[in-house]
């Protein structure tokens, strides 16, 4: 939450309000345009104000810090990482002003909206004390301030709260908390359309997984340090650069027969995918040329999510679900094919694993000898932790 003019706030506190804010900021526009949700969209160009005022802040108490001239690649770090995530919200303002603007959205923007685990805001038209849905609350607004991440499911009537979780569960929720949301469900056609039943469809959809992974993947390598995510960072954002170009070729040669202010919509999607993609490559490059320092990282403090860069060992052909790794505690997140020089994401469990793949998977920390436990299980499974050396 704010602190009153951010007095008595340290640069720890502004870091972690800005991570918070800008991965709201990021779904939460794709949302305002996928379902034109203008209530969303102004909550998005709030958000963007926020943030505008902690980069701020942030520059004020990295001057004040720097003390000589050996603070000065701790301060350029810092200067780094806080306007790469000002970037990110800009990127997200721009996707959230189509929504005010009133652009008709492309039916491909609803396709990616609809894969996976959806963002969505609600407005909460009574008091509960416990959610009647299985869905994630991410951030609630109560007046002007804002509680991420709330350890407590009572809402109060009035209260704007963020949500993450299946579409079907979302909708639930807003019923039961009498108030309407605009995300409807999604049809079978729109989902096949983003699945690789068209070229343009499933290239936008791998274009925001990726900008979306290598985005969360940049913030842990910086919060802890981490060269080897740090370099996967910089190998996706070279994909998403590929992706991003073939979607620009598809989009201009495209048979769809959509007026032109549609298109202009999925024009300015991807321009802003693309931002995220190289603010994230920034984040990295923080990380890689070693102006984040111990000191920082673990002032910072990077929660209980991890993440683990894994190459396949062995001879021989598997499918990913055969491993059963979400069973054992990793989520995949993207794969990448060293042969194609391609990145996928969303992995699917029928994707092919072949020696010399790599994979990104995530899991929780929690709990005395969980992290050492996990990797003894990847170990057991022929993959190996990616080793980068350090530049």
């Amino acid at each position: 939450m704010r602190s009153r003019r951010g007095y008595g706030e340290s640069v720890r506190d502004i870091l972690v309000k800005l991570r918070y804010y800008t991965s709201i900021a990021m779904d939460l526009s794709l949302y305002s345009l996928a379902f034109n949700d203008r209530e969303a969209a102004v909550e998005v160009l709030r958000i963007e104000r926020d943030v505008d005022e902690l980069y701020r802040r942030l520059i004020a108490k990295t001057l004040i810090a720097l003390r000589g001239s050996s603070d000065a690649p701790i301060a350029m770090g810092l200067m780094a990482a806080s306007s790469a995530l000002d970037t990110i919200t800009d990127a997200s303002a721009d996707i959230a002003m189509l929504a005010i603007k009133g652009y008709p959205v492309h039916p491909y923007i609803k396709a990616i909206a609809c894969q996976g685990e959806a963002v969505s805001i609600i407005r909460s038209g009574r008091s509960v004390s416990k959610l009647p849905a299985r869905v994630d609350i991410l951030v609630v607004r109560r007046g002007d301030r804002y509680e991420f991440a709330p350890l407590s499911e009572n809402l109060l009537e009035g209260d704007l709260v963020v949500v993450r979780g299946p579409v079907d569960e979302i909708i639930q929720l807003a019923e039961a908390l009498g108030s309407p949301t605009t995300i409807t469900r999604c049809s079978v056609e729109i989902e096949v359309q983003a699945m690789g039943g068209d070229s343009l469809a499933s290239t936008l959809l791998a274009f925001k997984n990726t900008s979306r992974v290598a985005v969360d993947l940049a913030f842990y390598s910086l919060l802890n340090n981490d060269i080897e995510i740090a370099e996967a960072v910089v190998e996706m954002e070279e994909y998403s650069d590929r992706l991003y170009h073939e979607l620009l070729e598809l989009i201009m040669g495209s048979s769809y027969p959509g007026r032109a202010r549609e298109n202009v919509s999925l024009l300015i999607l991807s321009k802003s995918l693309e931002e995220l993609s190289d603010a994230a490559l920034r984040l990295a490059n923080v990380v890689r040329y070693g102006q984040l320092t111990q000191v920082i990282s673990s002032a910072v403090g990077g929660g209980e999510e991890a993440y683990v860069r894994v190459r396949v060992e062995g001879a021989g052909v598997v499918e990913l679900g055969s491993l059963d790794l979400e069973d054992r505690g990793f989520i995949p997140l993207a794969l990448y094919k060293p042969r194609l020089r391609d990145w996928i994401a969303p992995v699917a469990p029928t994707a092919t694993l072949e020696s010399g793949d790599e994979l990104i998977l995530k899991y929780y920390k929690g709990g005395v000898g969980v992290e050492e436990r996990m990797l003894k299980e990847l170990r057991s499974l022929g993959l190996k932790l990616v080793r980068v050396e350090t530049p």
